[in-house]
């Protein structure tokens, strides 16, 4: 039977409750709940999990590498550019800090997305949270299918807006001979600003019609890119030398800035169900490994990154750290490897908006239309139609991080891991709904505490770079 080899889910493996407890709570018995959710054998965890066996016939067709590339891809986004910003008002070693706390916590709520998935066999966040019995699932449902959409819109958002700064200075180059700079006025955003936000859109939009393993390319290239404007980066460390007033050691509100955009940065769990979905041969053990090379990667180059540009121009560093990098030829290529990188990232972190839509589509229409097509254009123009509202980066990231944090942090890992993971004991759960306290209160503190106010930094630092 189908049953018979797909992943269950932990539901089933509680305790039998008796009869008077069962009618008490109405809830119906396994075999009906069961049928009435099919991919989800709720009485067959009493057999034990089997998480780490090959799912055969619904195995993937994207390499281990491709994988692991799109992982890090995901994570390589506008996040990055504003993290300097951030470590501005957080300092030195906090920020640090930060970044490898928010990377493990990340990394152990991907993998227990990924563990409720393959026992459920569901790989989209709205498929696997459809199989929360009762209300509680219609709701968690709701929250999940909401924050993906909006989240996505404002990431992929952001991501036309880091492209569009990153041309802006040679348009306006080409078309006044560098004798006119960007005033906000009306008539030079219709003439320049207007027709970048259209190129960007265009740009991205053939990359957001390829699979996993088509996208592994532009993906390693966006690998490549980042690694790249790591190494510029140094380099103008180096012309520049360290500016006054970095701290090293302090502690004010901006760490709760820097969680928060480096929480926009982390987050890809609305991704990797798609993701692991066309992984070959896949396993949670084997996508285990792909998220600890990725994220690994991603720490080191998070923290080296931003450490180097606070350093190199202070803590007035600008939102987009790109808008700091001098008209130059080095400033120059650092502009066209962001929108070479940004490009790369659009299509892959675009699959968690589109991925319900071809199961959809996989179910209703067996291949004989493909209105994940008309959705993939829609959401592409929709972004470039929200870009046009936004002119600052930082504060941007800074909020839809906050935003991200109670929902895929928290609420969705949280539920997940009470309802699918083969976990008993009473401190499991105890942690699954301290997970989703924390997130939310995090959520609460970074839409409250907004900015990187670098001045309040200064005045409680207690230990400040020697400048050079």
């Amino acid at each position: 039977s189908v049953l018979a080899v797909v992943r269950p889910c932990a539901w089933g493996a509680r305790r039998p409750r008796p009869r008077t407890e069962v009618s008490a709570l109405r809830r119906p018995p396994p075999r009906v709940m069961a049928e009435q959710r099919p991919g989800c054998d709720y009485a067959a965890l009493q057999a034990g999990p089997a998480a780490d066996t090959p799912s055969g016939e619904t195995s993937g067709k994207a390499s281990f590498l491709a994988v692991t590339a799109n992982l890090t891809v995901a994570g390589l986004g506008a996040g990055i550019l504003s993290l300097p910003w951030a470590m501005a008002g957080a300092s030195l070693i906090p920020s640090i800090v930060t970044v490898t706390v928010v990377m493990l916590l990340n990394g152990l709520t991907v993998m227990i997305l990924v563990e409720a998935a393959e026992r459920c066999q569901a790989f989209d966040l709205g498929a696997l949270l459809r199989h929360i019995p009762g209300k509680r699932g219609t709701f968690v449902q709701w929250v999940c299918n909401t924050f993906t959409f909006g989240s996505m819109m404002l990431c992929l958002s952001s991501y036309i807006v880091v492209i569009a700064d990153s041309l802006q200075p040679f348009a306006l180059d080409y078309f006044a001979g560098g004798n006119v700079h960007d005033d906000g006025s009306a008539v030079l955003w219709w003439k320049v600003r207007a027709p970048l936000l259209v190129l960007s859109a265009l740009g991205v939009l053939p990359l957001c019609f390829l699979d996993q393993q088509h996208l592994s390319f532009s993906s390693t290239l966006g690998i490549i890119v980042n690694i790249l404007m790591l190494f510029i980066v140094f380099a103008i460390y180096e012309i520049r030398g360290t500016s006054p007033d970095c701290c090293i050691v302090g502690f004010s509100k901006g760490t709760v800035t820097m969680f928060s955009t480096m929480m926009q940065c982390a987050i890809i769990q609305m991704c990797v169900l798609p993701m692991y979905e066309e992984l070959e041969g896949r396993t949670p053990r084997r996508f285990r490994l792909a998220v600890v090379i990725s994220f690994t990667f991603l720490t080191v180059l998070f923290s080296t990154f931003s450490a180097a540009a606070y350093f190199a121009f202070g803590p007035d560093v600008m939102p987009n750290v790109i808008e700091n990098f001098p008209w130059s030829v080095k400033g120059a290529l650092s502009r066209l490897l962001i929108v070479m990188a940004i490009g790369a990232a659009y299509p892959v972190l675009l699959t968690a908006i589109t991925a319900p839509v071809r199961h959809w589509e996989h179910h209703r229409f067996r291949g004989r239309c493909r209105p994940v097509n008309v959705v993939t254009l829609l959401v592409v123009i929709a972004s470039a139609v929200i870009a046009s509202a936004f002119s600052q980066l930082g504060p941007l990231n800074d909020i839809n991080g906050a935003l991200q944090v109670a929902c895929f942090i928290g609420v969705i890992p949280g539920f997940s891991g009470i309802y699918f993971i083969d976990r008993r004991a009473f401190w499991w759960k105890g942690l699954m709904v301290l997970l989703i306290i924390g997130s939310v209160a995090a959520t609460v503190a970074g839409l409250i505490y907004t900015g990187n106010d670098p001045a309040r930094l200064s005045k409680v630092c207690t230990w400040f770079a020697v400048p050079t």
